[in-house]
């Protein structure tokens, strides 16, 4: 069964989402969350900045002021990228579809788009929903080339663009209830590649999304905007969402119920 909380009060919710291979340093970008994550592996980790007052938002959960109306047609471009690797994208990209009732239509390098995609070097990140239309590139695909496995293909662009359908993160949603062992959270990410803070771990590895200012299905701990929890992070050395490559049943929920009008 569904649950739908629609914004009740002003939050402050995700702009953005940054996936991460390496440690790199990102600037922060003004008036806009950010989330940074190592890659779709055991290490996926996120960073989320927040330059004012808020929670974090989760997946089988989006933002409601971040959705694309219903039955819209979103133009996509490229900024780079060879010939596989563009067609590896739309491919990825246009499985959304199946469930979600909007169309990716992929235009010309040098026409006007909603969704930028491009290939610098390092991160893979998108912004959230119709932020996209605001920034250049608003996704970016750093890690991928032509020789670049199917599953790494698939597992990176669905979630990217599931981000930029309107999802966040699932592994903070509020009924996930992952039994943390914190201090071997804070151990790990205050550790290279991650370097973080405490802080910066409770705001983005240990927090709890409250119930208010999102829509959301059932917690899904298979989802494909879900990190991987490692055993040595919960108290009873359970490993979550080790594996997660594709749209699970839950994401597709999540799409029917908010872009409804597919089969």
């Amino acid at each position: 069964m569904k649950n739908k909380f629609l914004l009740l009060s002003t939050a402050v919710l995700f702009c953005l989402t940054s996936c991460k291979k390496n440690a790199e340093d990102s600037t922060p970008v003004v008036n806009d969350q950010k989330v940074q994550e190592t890659g779709l592996h055991q290490d996926f980790t996120c960073e989320m900045k927040q330059p004012a007052p808020g929670g974090p938002a989760t997946e089988a959960n989006g933002p409601a002021n971040k959705l694309w109306t219903n039955g819209s047609t979103i133009k996509v471009k490229f900024i780079g990228g060879s010939n596989i690797v563009r067609n590896k994208v739309i491919q990825y990209a246009k499985s959304w579809e199946a469930s979600a009732n909007v169309t990716f239509s992929f235009v010309a390098d040098n026409a006007a788009a909603d969704i930028k995609v491009g290939f610098a070097s390092g991160g893979s990140w998108s912004y959230i929903g119709t932020t996209s239309k605001q920034y250049s590139p608003s996704m970016n695909y750093g890690w991928f080339t032509d020789t670049t496995s199917d599953t790494e293909f698939r597992r990176t662009i669905t979630h990217e663009f599931g981000h930029a359908l309107g999802l966040n993160h699932e592994q903070s949603h509020p009924d996930a209830n992952i039994p943390w062992n914190k201090q071997a959270v804070y151990n790990y990410y205050m550790g290279p590649p991650n370097n973080w803070t405490k802080a910066q771990i409770d705001f983005n590895v240990l927090s709890v999304e409250s119930r208010t200012g999102l829509n959301y299905t059932a917690y899904d701990p298979a989802s494909i905007m879900h990190y991987a929890v490692q055993a040595q992070f919960t108290t009873n050395n359970t490993t979550i969402a080790a594996n997660n490559t594709t749209i699970s049943a839950k994401d597709v929920l999540y799409m029917k119920t908010y872009y409804p009008g597919r089969s």
